[in-house]
């Protein structure tokens, strides 16, 4: 009988983990698709090739999940028309989670989060903004 308990609760605390890794993951994937209609690629080379293709530059966000005012851009900033309409007008958008690509964040010497960078078609640096941007911050400065 006992042995019969401990395999229902082993079941049970596996189940458990599995409905909880889910629905983080879903909740995540959510977030990245309402937060903001902008269309982000995750590879620099990738970008940096189109950048050249359509005679525009690179605009890479450097982020973390854990970092309030990189979502605070991406609930805010990023959402608003002005900020969209000239983001994709005149740039390749690239997004980097610096904790999944440490080298890269290092290579840009993104240290302090959000880092945006803007960079011409082969990769020299244009512009740096540091820290939270309001939408009209921003503007100003792309």
């Amino acid at each position: 009988m006992n042995k019969f308990i401990i395999g229902i609760a082993v079941i049970l605390v596996a189940l458990i983990v599995v409905v909880v890794a889910l629905s983080t993951s879903t909740d995540h994937e959510t977030k990245d698709i309402t937060t903001s209609s902008l269309q982000w690629g995750t590879d620099l080379d990738q970008a940096m090739q189109e950048a050249k293709n359509t005679n525009k530059s690179v605009f890479v966000d450097f982020y973390a999940d854990w970092c309030s005012y990189c979502e605070e851009m991406d609930e805010g900033t990023y959402t608003d028309p002005q900020v969209q309409e000239k983001l994709t007008q005149n740039y390749v958008l690239v997004k980097v989670d610096v904790d999944n690509n440490p080298d890269l964040s290092s290579q840009y010497q993104a240290y302090s989060l959000p880092t945006m960078v803007i960079l011409d078609a082969n990769g020299n640096e244009i512009n740096r903004i540091i820290g939270y941007q309001s939408p009209e911050q921003l503007i100003n400065q792309i």
